[in-house]
């Protein structure tokens, strides 16, 4: 009896003890974690842009608004925008942005340089980055310079071998240096190509009036202009809207303009600052990032022609084929566009 006794005891035991190793592996002890297999994630990569205009001016703010989303898509980062910032506010929003652990900042426009020269000491971990401009300073300094000198030229080109009254013209916004290049471009261009014709170069002071604009394309085209460009922004509107109302090839700037007046603009003159902004991202986000400048252009892939659209058999094969070669004339270094100043 005792012996049975005794081995239903041991039954008992072993039971027990097989139970509390199964609940043991079931709950008592964590189980490992799955994500410990797999690559560890990378850190959060946060980039934000302070605009002087609105996303909506289908040009400069828009084309950065489109690299800022391209960042987002592209490198999977956390983005941020403030547009339309006043001046006075420069420096608030760059600290701002900074504070809340951005790692990359930019600031479109030469006019947010000293602002991000005062600021930037203050967060050494983070990069501010200031377009149209050849600003540095250590550590964590740099800028981004599109060619627009290349970028008028090329307008000029198409402007120089399209004219029939040998009288064109272009728009210019506020005169500040990247206008001024892109407007002394214009002009090379046209000479480049054409000697003989006549371009004139006026500017509003401005980058959101578009009425004044129209005012001054309607004078030209009253005047003979029949092609006319422009680099004033939003207010270049105004012109692009001035050739649809008078029948007037046009070539838009910075960004496609095709959409805005399919009929009358003929190309655009491309100043790819999404790509720009795209590309010096990637070296932040890389570690590959110096305090330097930038300088993007036609072998770059930031600045060029957009396509003809209707335009592609209006023009003559002649224009097309002389307008690739000076393209491509360049992009190889063939033709140094800077030189013909």
């Amino acid at each position: 009896m005792k012996r049975k006794i005794r081995g239903q005891w041991v039954l008992v035991l072993v039971l027990i003890l097989a139970a509390s190793l199964f609940f043991a592996g079931c709950g008592g002890k964590k189980a490992p974690d799955s994500s410990s297999d797999k690559a560890p994630e990378k850190p959060s990569f946060k980039v934000a842009i302070l605009l002087p205009g609105p996303i909506s001016d289908q040009g400069w703010n828009a084309s950065a608004y489109q690299g800022l989303m391209r960042i987002k898509d592209e490198l999977g980062a956390e983005v941020a925008y403030s547009e339309q910032v006043a001046a006075s506010d420069f420096e608030e929003v760059f600290r701002g942005y900074a504070m809340e652990g951005y790692n990359l900042i930019f600031g479109h426009g030469f006019q947010f340089g000293e602002p991000a020269l005062k600021v930037a000491p203050e967060f050494p971990d983070t990069k501010f980055i200031i377009t149209s401009t050849n600003i540095t300073q250590e550590p964590n300094v740099g800028s981004i310079l599109n060619d627009s000198l290349q970028q008028g030229f090329l307008a000029g080109v198409v402007a120089g071998l399209m004219t029939e009254s040998n009288y064109v013209g272009s728009v210019g916004g506020m005169e500040i240096p990247s206008i001024i290049a892109f407007q002394e471009g214009f002009l090379l261009g046209v000479k480049y190509v054409n000697p003989e014709a006549k371009a004139v170069i006026p500017y509003t002071g401005n980058f959101y009036d578009a009425a004044q604009a129209k005012e001054m394309a309607i004078a030209m085209i009253n005047e003979g202009a029949d092609i006319i460009t422009h680099d004033a922004d939003k207010a270049g509107l105004g012109v692009i809207e001035a050739g649809k109302e008078y029948g007037i090839p046009t070539i838009g700037a910075i960004g496609d303009q095709h959409s805005l007046s399919p009929e009358t603009v003929v190309t655009s003159a491309l100043n790819d600052m999404a790509m720009a902004l795209v590309t010096v991202a990637k070296l932040v986000q890389e570690g590959k990032f110096s305090p330097k400048n930038y300088v993007m252009g036609v072998a770059e892939g930031c600045v060029g022609l957009a396509p003809y659209y209707s335009w592609e058999d209006k023009l003559d094969k002649e224009i097309k084929d002389k307008i690739a070669q000076i393209v491509k004339d360049i992009e190889t270094g063939k033709l140094d566009v800077s030189s013909l100043k």
